[in-house]
Protein backbone atom coordinates (compact mmCIF):
# COMPACT_ATOMS: atom_id res chain seq x y z
CA UNK A 1 0.00 0.00 0.00
CA UNK A 2 1.60 3.35 -0.87
CA UNK A 3 0.89 6.76 1.14
CA UNK A 4 -0.60 9.27 -0.83
CA UNK A 5 1.56 12.68 0.11
CA UNK A 6 -1.69 14.58 0.44
CA UNK A 7 -3.42 11.49 2.21
CA UNK A 8 -2.77 13.11 5.92
CA UNK A 9 -3.61 16.22 5.00
CA UNK A 10 -6.88 15.43 3.55
CA UNK A 11 -8.16 13.74 6.11
CA UNK A 12 -6.83 16.76 8.78
CA UNK A 13 -8.19 19.74 6.36
CA UNK A 14 -11.87 17.23 6.02
CA UNK A 15 -11.75 17.29 9.86
CA UNK A 16 -11.16 20.80 10.43
CA UNK A 17 -7.65 20.28 12.24
CA UNK A 18 -4.80 22.58 12.16
CA UNK A 19 -1.15 20.61 12.35
CA UNK A 20 -1.47 22.24 16.30
CA UNK A 21 -4.94 21.11 17.20
CA UNK A 22 -3.92 17.46 15.67
CA UNK A 23 -0.69 17.44 17.58
CA UNK A 24 -2.27 17.91 21.02
CA UNK A 25 -5.25 15.47 20.07
CA UNK A 26 -2.59 12.77 19.25
CA UNK A 27 0.03 13.60 21.87
CA UNK A 28 2.93 14.17 19.36
CA UNK A 29 4.59 17.67 18.58
CA UNK A 30 3.29 20.09 15.91
CA UNK A 31 6.82 19.70 14.42
CA UNK A 32 5.93 15.30 14.12
CA UNK A 33 2.92 16.32 12.13
CA UNK A 34 4.44 18.80 9.90
CA UNK A 35 7.45 16.03 9.21
CA UNK A 36 4.87 13.40 8.28
CA UNK A 37 2.74 15.63 6.02
CA UNK A 38 5.53 17.22 4.24
CA UNK A 39 8.06 14.39 3.89
CA UNK A 40 6.34 11.39 2.74
CA UNK A 41 9.00 9.15 3.87
CA UNK A 42 9.04 10.14 7.19
CA UNK A 43 5.30 8.94 7.37
CA UNK A 44 6.30 5.50 5.69
CA UNK A 45 9.07 5.73 8.25
CA UNK A 46 7.35 6.75 10.91
CA UNK A 47 6.60 4.78 14.25
CA UNK A 48 3.11 2.41 13.77
CA UNK A 49 2.16 3.59 17.56
CA UNK A 50 3.34 7.27 16.42
CA UNK A 51 0.78 6.62 12.65
CA UNK A 52 -1.83 5.06 15.37
CA UNK A 53 -1.95 7.87 17.17
CA UNK A 54 -2.80 10.04 14.19
CA UNK A 55 -4.92 7.69 13.28
CA UNK A 56 -7.11 7.81 16.34
CA UNK A 57 -7.07 11.61 16.99
CA UNK A 58 -8.65 11.67 13.22
CA UNK A 59 -11.17 9.15 14.09
CA UNK A 60 -9.64 7.28 10.85
CA UNK A 61 -7.86 3.82 11.03
CA UNK A 62 -3.78 3.70 10.22
CA UNK A 63 -4.94 2.10 6.86
CA UNK A 64 -7.05 5.21 5.99
CA UNK A 65 -3.79 7.45 5.97
CA UNK A 66 -1.93 5.23 3.76
CA UNK A 67 -4.87 4.95 1.00
CA UNK A 68 -3.25 6.10 -2.39
CA UNK A 69 -6.27 8.72 -2.81
CA UNK A 70 -8.59 10.00 0.07
CA UNK A 71 -10.33 12.34 -2.00
CA UNK A 72 -10.97 10.11 -4.84
CA UNK A 73 -14.52 8.79 -5.31
CA UNK A 74 -14.78 5.34 -7.02
CA UNK A 75 -15.60 6.01 -10.69
CA UNK A 76 -18.45 4.36 -12.18
CA UNK A 77 -18.33 2.33 -14.80
CA UNK A 78 -20.46 3.69 -18.31
CA UNK A 79 -23.03 1.76 -19.36
CA UNK A 80 -22.28 0.00 -22.84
Amino acid sequence: MLANKQALFDIRMQKRLTQKDLAVASGLSERTINTYESDIDNLRNARYKNVEKVANALGVSVDEIFLSSVSEKPKRKKPA
